[in-house]
């Protein structure tokens, strides 16, 4: 704790100074600035006195959540506590974790004599990672004279990690499976149809269904045998995340991979919900994450402690490796949701045969990016002959992108162009309507 001359006691001194100014010219103004001089010391005496003692009943607290949600507003909450019998004011500032970029935090007010005060402070984390809050210091001094005031630090640092948006996931999760999900932008489709699956032969157990048995199975094994089928709503999906330097594109604060990973959990959550199995697997120029996909009960806290570390980079991502991969890691038919951005027609054609190969075995979906910043611009009013080229090229951008989900399509490849923001509500959608229909 520390004790200094406020800014208003040097104001104080300018004052003096002029008077002693005047007294050149008329020597009177030089006793008046002796006796300006005189005040200002003694006030500063007394402020003093009185600061050191009831500042020591000034308390300072901050409280943050355990985890923080990636791209979502929460806050950051502090108490001051004044138990003296003087009202005080005060400068509180806080040591925020430099990924936050906020360098004027300062919060000021005055708190009345025992009194207590909460301040809400809005944050918004745009990467992930740990966050690293330091020291809080608050400054006081009396709000009628303010020539002294006092620091107080306290060292409560904390290390706080931010992972993807599970406050996202929470309200999807409320918006799918209640009434009002229309509301929010989830569609609901009618389900129909039936298709088990068949998964393994097993000895036939008393009370099982006779039409299952396996008659050439029991033939050859000289007991009785049943195919074993599971229930199609069992299904395995994945969740592919690109990687690449495409996927470093920043909209709204975040990436796209970031927007990537949000997704993924939400989409995560909701597909163990219904009773599927979720997987992940990202890759860029080498293979990166593989969780086969289950349903157990913690699979979910891994799934998010995975994508959590999840970073891009510039490199190119290899789309041969990642076929070789898929063909040797899943043997069974899954639905493969897969985050990617293609930028240029010719990036699509390099590609599009390991995409068309990976369709023939899973149901596939690729999943595109607009870009928004380009949409924002097309309608902009042209004045300069600059302007014409840089809507010229605008345009034409937002129509390459278009082209490239049609070719997609006209592949029989499922295909989501989507805005990064609207990603999550048009991802559940789609998956809700393979549900839903019955796609394999």
């Amino acid at each position: 704790m520390n004790l200094y001359l406020n800014r208003r006691f040097y104001i104080g001194i300018a004052i003096c100074i002029v008077v002693f100014l005047l007294g050149y010219s008329y020597p009177i103004w030089n006793d008046i600035g002796w006796w300006c001089i005189r005040l200002l010391i003694l006030l500063v005496a007394i402020e003093f006195t009185l600061l050191k003692y009831n500042s020591k009943n000034i308390g300072i607290s901050r409280t943050v959540s355990d985890k923080l949600s990636l791209g979502d507003t929460q806050h950051v909450q502090y108490e001051i506590s004044n138990d003296s019998k003087i009202p005080l004011h005060y400068e509180l500032t806080d040591e925020l974790p430099m990924q936050l970029q906020h360098r004027n935090f300062i919060q000021r007010s005055i708190i009345n004599a025992e009194d207590r005060k909460k301040i809400k402070y809005r944050i918004r984390p745009t990467t992930r990672g740990v966050y690293c809050f330091g020291k809080l210091h608050i400054y006081v001094n009396y709000p009628f004279l303010g020539l002294v005031q006092r620091r107080i630090s306290v060292d409560i640092k904390r290390e706080v990690g931010v992972y993807p948006s599970f406050i996202q996931m929470r309200n999807f999760e409320l918006q799918v499976f209640s009434q009002t999900a229309n509301m929010a932008g989830i569609r609901r489709i009618r389900q129909i149809g039936e298709n088990d699956e068949f998964e393994h032969i097993r000895n036939y157990v008393q009370g099982d269904n006779i039409r299952s048995i396996n008659w050439r199975a029991t033939s050859r094994r000289g007991e009785l045998m049943v195919n074993q089928y599971e229930n199609s709503r069992s299904q395995m999906v994945y969740c592919i995340i690109d990687k690449g330097r495409s996927m470093k594109m920043p909209f709204g604060g975040l990436t796209l991979l970031d927007y990537a990973v949000n997704t993924s959990l939400v989409l995560s959550n909701i597909i163990l919900k219904k009773h599927d199995r979720a997987g992940l697997i990202t890759f860029s120029n080498k293979i990166g994450a593989i969780i086969k996909a289950s349903a157990q009960h913690n699979h979910l806290q891994k799934l998010t402690n995975y994508l959590y570390k999840q970073v891009t980079g510039f490199n190119e991502s290899n789309f041969e490796l990642l076929f070789y991969t898929l063909r040797s890691q899943l043997s069974r038919r899954s639905v493969l949701l897969f985050f990617t951005n293609f930028e240029q027609p010719i990036e699509l054609r390099r590609n599009l045969k390991y995409l068309k190969s990976l369709n023939q075995k899973h149901l596939l979906v690729v999943i595109l990016f607009k870009n928004t910043e380009l949409e924002s611009v097309k309608d902009m009013p042209t004045t300069k002959m600059k302007d014409i080229y840089f809507k010229t090229f605008t345009q034409k951008s937002i129509m390459e992108k278009e082209k490239i989900a049609a070719e997609i399509k006209a592949n029989g490849i499922q295909v989501i162009l989507t805005a990064p923001e609207d990603l999550s509500v048009n991802t559940v959608n789609k998956y809700l309507e393979i549900k839903a229909k019955r796609m394999r």
